[in-house]
């Protein structure tokens, strides 16, 4: 894809995009996005993965670490804050992407579903993308297919997900970062609360399906108390789930800006830190990193969890000690 001009749509994009929208909820934007396919090839060696769908651009979830915003730019849009009010909604790929999907199979390739946005965010349950994505899965043989999601809206698919873990193999990762229903609901405004997924991943792992917690990102400062990760971590296991990754926080532009704006409007008294462990980096490495690895791997042995398929870099000597952004 043509690099983003700030304000101009990629040329592979602009013919494709509608101007108007045709459904508007609670503040957010739809328009359609005319796609031939939903599957995109994922050429870098660093993901467990050779497909991404994102039925999806945008997503209403409206999380404030979400490191997609600058996908918006293709899309000639220049706002981060707008890739959670202007959703572009993929049309016209179920052809293409059924036809694909076979040779894929005989590839022994992975497909990741919801990688950039969520899959069963608020506007799927009346445009039910995703699901016909689904439908298209559910009618091959050995497909490797993993979903990543925050959605309640998942359940709606337990018929479907059932079929493709029964011809497939299936994995399915629930993105929850804190017990803390009155912090996510600053953090995620429009992610359900965190019991409300404990009981999603109860209910998928009762259904027989491969379920785990994606620990991701780990918000310093705010997120990486370990009596909380331990209280997480309890809950999760005691719903049957089995295996938990993490991923600490990093932070490129325009996330980065937007992030640090809500952060100085909503817990000052970190801003200044972050802005000296993020400044001129995307990642943070080193003592943080390593000690929230240990800590995550005691706590994953003390529950009885195991890192998942995507890894967790388990590396590095347990740390009791309490955790510091600086540190």
């Amino acid at each position: 894809m043509s690099a983003a001009r700030p304000g101009v749509p990629a040329p592979s994009l602009r013919a494709r995009m509608a101007q108007e929208p045709f459904r508007e909820r609670g503040g957010v934007r739809y328009l359609e996005l005319r796609s031939r396919s939903l599957l995109n090839r994922c050429v870098s060696d660093r993901m467990p993965f050779d497909w991404t769908v994102n039925p999806y651009r945008g997503c209403a979830m409206g999380c404030r670490y979400c490191y997609a915003t600058y996908t918006h730019e293709f899309m000639g849009i220049t706002t981060p804050e707008s890739f959670h009010s202007t959703i572009f909604v993929k049309t016209g790929a179920e052809a293409e992407t059924s036809r694909q999907l076979p040779s894929i199979v005989r590839r022994g390739q992975r497909v990741a579903l919801g990688t950039a946005t969520d899959p069963y965010q608020p506007g799927e349950a009346e445009l039910g993308v995703t699901r016909r994505f689904l439908e298209a899965a559910a009618q091959v043989r050995g497909l490797r297919l993993g979903i990543t999601t925050k959605g309640a809206l998942i359940l709606r698919d337990l018929d479907l997900l059932r079929r493709i873990h029964e011809r497939s193999s299936l994995q399915v990762h629930v993105s929850l970062i804190s017990p803390d229903a009155a912090l996510l609901r600053r953090i995620e405004p429009w992610a359900p609360p965190p019991e409300v997924r404990i009981e999603v991943l109860r209910r998928l792992v009762e259904a027989g399906l491969r379920a785990g917690v994606s620990l991701a990102p780990v918000l310093p400062g705010l997120t990486d108390a370990e009596a909380d990760l331990d209280a997480l971590l309890g809950a999760v296991a005691a719903a049957g789930v089995r295996t938990v990754s993490c991923v600490v926080l990093f932070l490129r532009s325009p996330t980065k800006e937007k992030y640090l704006r809500w952060l100085e409007a909503e817990f000052p008294r970190l801003a200044e830190a972050y802005r000296h462990a993020y400044d001129g980096r995307v990642y943070l490495r080193g003592g943080y990193r390593r000690r929230i690895e240990a800590l995550v791997k005691r706590l994953r042995e003390k529950h009885g969890l195991g890192p998942s398929f995507a890894g967790t870099g388990d590396r590095g000597p347990e740390v009791p000690r309490q955790l510091r952004l600086w540190g």
